[in-house]
């Protein structure tokens, strides 16, 4: 959050705080899986983006660039309870990036897929 300064009639400053949307794709993306991680795991007692990091050379900036090695590595963490983290991740992403449409294959999501696209979608 950012704060702005406001000018009352009467010449009085207000401070209000401002919610910044980032104009940079990438940033809605990384904002997204923070979001969605921070929901679902201790981050006082896990922090996954060191994890990544430090286990498999995958910074938290480098996500975007290497979605299908992060989708892969985040599925084998988590196992069956991950697509509780993709769901949510595609939530906010579509609140944020609302003129990108999905349409998968046969309805079934693949979020790796979705990913794919997406990025596809924001380079154009």
């Amino acid at each position: 959050m950012q704060v702005e300064k406001l000018t009352t009639k009467n010449n009085l400053s207000i401070l209000r705080q401002k919610k910044v949307i980032p104009t940079n794709s990438y940033s809605i993306i990384l904002e997204a899986i923070d979001e969605s991680f921070a929901m679902f795991i201790n981050s006082k007692k896990f922090d996954i983006f060191l994890y990544l990091e430090e286990e498999y050379g995958l910074t938290k900036q480098s996500i975007p660039n290497n979605i299908e090695k992060f989708v892969d590595i985040v599925e084998n963490l988590f196992g069956s309870g991950v697509g509780l983290i993709e769901i949510k991740i595609i939530e906010l992403i579509n609140k944020k990036i609302c003129d990108f449409t999905y349409n998968p294959p046969n309805g079934e999501i693949i979020f790796k897929k979705y990913l794919i696209e997406l990025l596809s979608f924001l380079k154009n």
